[in-house]
């Protein structure tokens, strides 16, 4: 198998490695101290931050002076553990919804009701669903903690995402079920849990690894659209230097990538590398997903499971 599939296993030992150092460099290391100046002995001249890439700082720091290499390990594993949980969940929530309520899945009515909601972002439905709970106004705290913030996130999340996927779940059951061996199982009298268990499940698995594969670079991009409305994964931390809150500032809790690349994007046109950083760490993490799925799409295609 890893010899048939090997961006997969790459890929696969990759987020591995990302996630363990992410977990262990934070516990094992302090964050780096912040220094509001430093004294250059070459340039003789006095800096401030945001300080360029140097040997005490990989990859520079931000304009506050926190370390863009630590942020960004940091925020590793709240980022692929979170769209990991939700991409799970909802293929285990859709897979017994699709497998349960195969025919309303399947009736037209319900069907075009699912296809009508797919013209609509689902960025947008969770946005109007989380901004009441999870935006607060700067003179106040947030109503709730990181943990329930976590919760509610997850909850949303995941619902968004479960008819659709419930849908294509029922879809591929029943054009399972239509095939010569299902037909002579139900003729031999065999039971509907029978045939799912013995016949369906079976062949539906390795396209779940596949739609699995979707599902994850699809909750990142999502993660991202919403970042982009300062909707964080974790909560949000909303500050302001002035006196009627007329430029607000809003920072990520968690250090999660999409949150980092929110925060930082008014950079752009300052300082560049400060928000090329996070924008390129997440931008390899979809490419490496996304090669991990093409390359089992392609294994298993070969076996003629999506034929």
């Amino acid at each position: 198998m890893l010899s048939k599939t090997p961006l997969f296993f790459t890929g696969l030992f990759l987020l591995l490695f990302i996630l363990i150092v992410s977990i262990v460099i934070p516990i094992a290391l302090s964050e780096p101290e912040i220094n509001p100046f430093r004294y250059s002995d070459a340039l003789k001249k006095l800096e401030i931050p945001p300080y360029s890439p140097s040997k005490g700082n990989w990859l520079g720091t931000d304009r506050n002076g926190k370390d863009l290499f630590y942020i960004l390990v940091d925020g590793a594993k709240y980022t692929i553990l979170f769209a990991c949980i939700i991409t799970l969940a909802r293929i285990f929530v859709s897979v017994i919804l699709g497998l349960i309520f195969k025919r309303l899945f399947n009736s037209s009515w319900f069907s075009g009701l699912i296809q009508s909601f797919q013209y609509v972002p689902q960025s947008l439905i969770v946005l109007l669903t989380l901004s009441p709970f999870l935006f607060y106004e700067v003179r106040n705290d947030s109503v709730f903690s990181t943990l329930e913030t976590l919760f509610l996130q997850l909850l949303v999340l995941i619902a968004v995402g479960v008819l659709p996927l419930g849908k294509i779940i029922a879809e591929t059951a029943e054009q399972l079920s239509r095939t010569e061996y299902v037909n002579c199982s139900k003729l031999m009298g065999a039971s509907y849990f029978q045939i799912t268990a013995k016949h369906i499940l079976p062949h539906l698995w390795p396209r779940l690894f596949v739609i699995g594969g979707r599902q994850f670079a699809q909750v990142l991009t999502l993660m991202l659209h919403l970042a982009i409305y300062h909707l964080f994964i974790g909560g949000v931390q909303i500050t302001s230097g002035q006196e009627h809150d007329q430029f607000n500032h809003f920072a990520t809790i968690s250090n999660e990538w999409t949150g980092l690349i929110s925060t930082y994007h008014k950079e752009l046109m300052l300082e560049p590398f400060i928000v090329m950083v996070p924008v390129t760490a997440f931008a390899l993490l979809v490419l490496c997903i996304n090669l991990m799925t093409k390359d089992l799409e392609h294994h298993f295609s070969k076996r003629s499971l999506f034929k």
